[in-house]
């Protein structure tokens, strides 16, 4: 008998085996889909939070409130600046 033309056991577990590839990559190619979707969509709605933000007017009512609070503005930017640099040391020291 010609090899190519003989069917056996493992002909059948070969074409089991590629039957359950494709499955999986059209499940996998399913799932990136819907997730690559949902994400497009989530994108386009930030994208159009951030064009609604009037960035003139957060910032006049932070000058205001540094104006009225210059002690308290003082602190919360001390305390913003030590925890960059915290967060940035740490990536520094990860590298050694």
């Amino acid at each position: 008998m010609d090899e190519s033309t003989r069917k056996g056991p493992d002909t059948d577990a070969g074409e089991e085996n590629d039957s359950r590839f494709g499955r999986a990559k059209e499940y996998v190619s399913d799932k990136y889909s819907a997730a690559s979707g949902a994400m497009k969509n989530q994108c386009n709605r930030v994208r159009e939070r951030v064009d609604d933000v009037d960035f003139g007017e957060i910032t006049d009512q932070v000058r205001s409130y540094v104006r009225s609070n210059p002690g308290k503005a003082l602190l919360i930017s001390i305390g913003v600046g030590f925890l960059m640099g915290l967060l940035l040391r740490r990536g520094d020291d990860d590298a050694d």
